[in-house]
């Protein structure tokens, strides 16, 4: 009776150490299972993730641009607004995700001024944008915006801005090309400094310029500035300033701080008068045919970019002045000041030629000298 109970017990044994270690197997394998399963979980979410990110930066980039700008600028890389036509095609290209591009074409590569204007007005397709002198609009039927390109009137920097940011002058003035059918857009202004007087032999002050021969842009409204204050002025393309200056055919000029030193024509004029005779802003127009085809949508975003350019180069222009009124005295130019006396005599004289531009534009005149006390 014993062996057959010993035997009993031994099987019970083992059938219990087979039971329980089943047990066991089971469970590490489920454990094992749910590991691996979360694993894959995991990594289908990386996936997914990864995924989403590249599709994101496909549409933010898109390997080519669904609307391509050509924008003029006459003066080369480096100039304050060559630079200030690069932030606003940075601006542009941001805030379309990429689906629009402007490219920039300095140094006149694209025509000169007026060729850059005709090209606007006729919208042939030569360039899309181009950054004008308000002066310089005075050929093309243009009668408000030639207000801020008067000789003396604006008082300073800060009074020009304030002119211009004003809702019922500046940004209102900006729709002027399409209601004159001059078939420009103005998008925004921009600053490169008040233009001062330069010439190829030695000044002394604002009375050595009578009688001599300096070039200004094609412009009745330039060319009637100059000869208040009693020189000759020569229309001539800007392109051709630097050998007509070089070869004697102009003694002198006139241009911003920015633009006489990166277009070197300190190399051949060395004498420059703070005449600041004008304060004209820049005015960035575009073709208005070329405008029409843009969405809704895609001309807010030029003009949000071209607001955002305009700001950066209201701060830029103080910083750079700042720094080519030193790099003016280490290049050797002698640098004439005028005195308070010379400048009152200059704003006298010219008050003829503010006179003959504003007929039926006394109302914004006022406002204008209004807006800056």
């Amino acid at each position: 009776m014993k062996k057959p109970l010993s035997l009993m017990l031994i099987a019970a044994m083992m059938l219990c150490l087979n039971g329980c270690g089943s047990g066991i197997a089971v469970k590490e394998s489920s454990e094992a299972s749910q590991k691996t399963k979360e694993a894959e979980a995991e990594a289908a979410q990386a996936t997914a993730e990864a995924a989403l990110a590249t599709t994101q930066a496909e549409r933010a980039t898109p390997s080519e641009p669904e609307i391509v700008l050509k924008y003029g600028e006459v003066n080369p890389e480096g100039n304050i607004d060559t630079r200030v036509a690069e932030k606003f095609a940075q601006y542009v290209y941001e805030l379309s995700d990429g689906r629009i591009k402007v490219d920039i074409y300095p140094g006149a590569v694209l025509g000169d001024e007026r060729t850059s204007l005709n090209s606007l007005k006729s919208g042939n397709g030569l360039l899309d944008l181009y950054r004008a002198n308000t002066n310089a609009l005075t050929g093309y039927g243009f009668r408000k915006l030639n207000l801020f390109g008067l000789p003396y009137i604006f008082q300073d920097r800060e009074g020009m801005w304030n002119v211009l940011e004003s809702e019922d002058l500046g940004r209102a003035f900006l729709s002027e090309g399409q209601e004159i059918g001059a078939n420009m857009v103005g998008l925004f202004y921009t600053d490169e400094g008040a233009r001062n007087i330069f010439t190829t032999e030695p000044i002394t002050g604002l009375a050595d310029i009578k009688n001599k021969r300096i070039r200004v842009p094609e412009s009745v409204l330039m060319m009637d500035t100059i000869s208040a204050l009693g020189a000759q002025p020569i229309p001539m393309r800007y392109e051709d300033l630097y050998n007509a200056l070089a070869n004697g055919d102009v003694e002198g000029a006139e241009n911003p701080i920015p633009a006489y030193l990166s277009n070197r024509f300190y190399e051949v004029a060395p004498y420059y008068l703070l005449s600041n005779h004008v304060f004209s802003p820049g005015i960035v127009m575009m073709s208005e045919r070329k405008w029409n085809t843009l969405s809704k949508e895609d001309q807010d975003i030029l003009r949000q970019a071209g607001q955002m350019a305009s700001e950066w180069n209201k701060t830029e222009i103080v910083a750079e002045e700042g720094r080519l009124k030193t790099e003016l005295i280490d290049r050797g130019v002698t640098v004439i000041p005028m005195s308070p006396e010379e400048e009152a005599e200059a704003r006298k004289v010219e008050e003829i030629v503010r006179v003959s531009f504003t007929p039926g534009l006394e109302q914004w005149l006022y406002r204008i000298i209004e807006l800056q006390k």
